[in-house]
């Protein structure tokens, strides 16, 4: 018989937080799982710990691979999963010991397609503590089956201020498959998978498409997962290839809109998440160990810059919420030094 739940965690170099992650798929309260880790080429003590876990428990696979990146990774624990529903999670973060009882028991209970919840966000010390905070992405529990709602939810996936259910608590980060529970048969029957073209936003393609193809889609005020945020390097290289990054997952987003021919509010939302990233850019900046005129001249350089540009130059038509209106604004005017004076006070 296949277990109800199939859990997919991608593992790269992962030994650190691992044994603690997996530790808590063990103590759910639902114990009708099996375990899909892929070791994505990982160099450390991380595929020893997984097939130890693997000779503990038959519930438990693990998959060895060379480096291919988290979507393809992701992908092959797909591939094998043979749970009723699937759940995915990433090797530093910590599951809440009810997370599948309690959203599995929605899934069951309405024949639901994605079951929905919500998470606390940790740095180290506060695992555990009241320093944890809770993030909250609907302001109401609620189950549906309207498309028009179901199209709300995708476009809150591009940008959280055209959410049918606004709430203030809600984060960034509803693109993240790890608070939800998606029926596996609704991504078998429409090949939905990653896509490994592109190295950020994967999850929130990956989101979209499983929701243009739901019928039923559930979401409770439930806290499901403890989200670790890791001290990493602001200035990563990565972050500034950020042209060709952004142009990649728009030529994404943009297929999605032409294939589905959705709605200009869904392009609107599309045109917000690209300036929420200008933002992000903006601030990356001016996190790095440089002169004040040099990141100014890095600030105006980025906002001149065509692709980016385009979005700023739709700053009055969009749906921002204040922080990403007052940068929106200021770039749209052109006040580019009081922009990179409040950034600079900002970063301290």
């Amino acid at each position: 018989m296949n277990p109800k739940v199939s859990v997919v965690i991608p593992v790269y170099n992962s030994a650190k937080y691992l044994k603690e992650c997996l530790n808590s798929i063990f103590v759910q309260t639902l114990e009708d799982w099996e375990v899909i880790a892929v070791n994505d080429g990982s160099s450390d003590e991380s595929p020893t710990i997984l097939d130890a876990y693997a000779k503990r428990d038959s519930r438990f696979q693990v998959v060895h691979k060379e480096n291919g990146g988290v979507s393809a990774a992701r992908n092959d624990g797909l591939s094998v999963a043979r749970g009723e529903y699937v759940f995915f999670m990433d090797s530093d973060d910590i599951l809440d010991k009810d997370a599948f009882q309690n959203l599995y028991g929605i899934a069951v209970a309405e024949n639901a397609d994605i079951v929905m919840g919500d998470h606390w966000a940790f740095q180290e010390s506060e695992i555990g503590t009241d320093e944890e905070k809770r993030y909250v992405f609907f302001n109401e529990n609620f189950i549906t089956q309207s498309r028009e709602c179901i199209e709300q939810l995708q476009q809150t996936i591009l940008y959280r201020g055209f959410s049918p259910y606004y709430s203030s608590r809600s984060g960034y980060l509803f693109s993240a498959p790890w608070t939800k529970l998606f029926k596996r048969s609704l991504l078998q029957k429409n090949k939905i998978q990653f896509p490994t073209t592109i190295s950020l936003f994967e999850d929130g393609v990956f989101g979209i498409l499983a929701l243009e193809f739901a019928q039923k889609v559930c979401y409770a005020q439930i806290p499901v997962m403890h989200y670790r945020v890791l001290k990493t390097s602001l200035c990563h290289n990565q972050q500034f290839s950020s042209e060709s990054i952004y142009k990649k997952i728009d030529k994404e987003i943009c297929q999605i809109e032409e294939r589905f021919h959705k709605s200009a509010t869904f392009q609107a939302a599309r045109d917000s998440r690209f300036l929420f990233w200008t933002k992000k850019q903006a601030g990356l900046i001016f996190s790095c160990d440089l002169s004040f005129f040099k990141k100014y001249r890095e600030l105006v350089r980025l906002l001149k810059n065509p692709f980016f540009k385009n979005f700023i130059d739709k700053v009055p038509q969009l749906k921002l919420n204040k922080n990403e209106r007052l940068f929106g604004n200021l770039a749209y005017y052109k006040l580019y030094l009081i922009l990179a004076i409040i950034l600079q006070i900002r970063r301290g």
